[in-house]
């Protein structure tokens, strides 16, 4: 499990340990929030009383001039008291509830990262890998490859490395786009050293220079999904070459 939370909060950028002591901190200052709201209302309710006693005592006292005096200082303080009292427990109430938000967001932030945990525990199997490259197209590129992953391999760290080559005919290829539901995931430059396509194309020069890998994360992805691998030539040119297929395998 350490490892799993480890690599969760690693994934996140430290938002899982981030997000735990938000919740823990939020949660001893609503609980000491709530604790001075109940002093506040014992106080006032003691208040109250003491104030029904030396109402009663001043009336028993009304013919005595040096108890009535003492009497009504302390009817006073009393009375002082239960405002300040009362002055405080508006205040008290809305700081109450800014901690009882602030604790709610850092609960469904640590809730979503436990959930990152958990998707971390199902591996990602690679179910197939398909070429796209339009027939029109075949002549704007001398060719292009997926080395990793390969079908029916699977991941379970949570990120995914594509590796691969891509060659412009037409014009050179300068980068490699992954996209998700038509959304542009990432970028990555195609300019990585390949010797076994120099070898295959030795007449091209750029062939030396035709490679891309990047690792992309695939911990939020739903039970299946397709990602597809777009080629962007120099002359701006997309070509949609391949799509890689994933499947979340659950683990009981």
């Amino acid at each position: 499990m350490s490892w799993r939370l480890t690599i969760s909060n690693w994934l996140s950028r430290g938002a899982l340990y981030r997000y735990q002591r938000q919740a823990e901190s939020a949660k001893a200052t609503l609980k000491q929030h709530e604790s001075t709201i109940e002093q506040l209302n014992a106080q006032l309710k003691k208040n109250r009383v003491e104030i029904e006693q030396l109402i009663a005592q001043l009336q028993i006292s009304r013919g005595f001039q040096v108890e009535l005096g003492e009497t009504q200082l302390k009817l006073r303080q009393a009375i002082a008291e239960s405002e300040d009292c009362r002055q405080q427990l508006p205040a008290t109430k809305k700081k109450l509830a800014q901690l009882k938000k602030q604790f709610q967001q850092a609960q469904q932030q640590l809730s979503k990262s436990h959930n990152w945990l958990e998707q971390l525990k199902n591996p990602i199997r690679i179910v197939d890998i398909q070429k796209r490259l339009p027939k029109q197209e075949f002549d704007s590129l001398w060719g292009f490859g997926v080395n990793s992953p390969d079908v029916n391999t699977t991941t379970v760290a949570g990120s995914l490395l594509i590796k691969g080559w891509a060659l412009g005919r037409k014009s050179p290829v300068t980068h490699i786009r992954i996209c998700y539901q038509q959304k542009t995931i990432v970028e990555t430059p195609a300019n990585l050293s390949r010797p076994e396509i120099t070898n295959r194309y030795p007449e091209i020069p750029r062939a030396d220079k035709s490679g891309f890998e990047v690792a992309i994360s695939v911990v939020a992805i739903p039970s299946e999904a397709e990602l597809e691998l777009q080629a962007i030539l120099k002359d701006e040119t997309v070509l949609p070459i391949c799509a890689i297929f994933l499947n979340r395998e659950t683990v009981l």
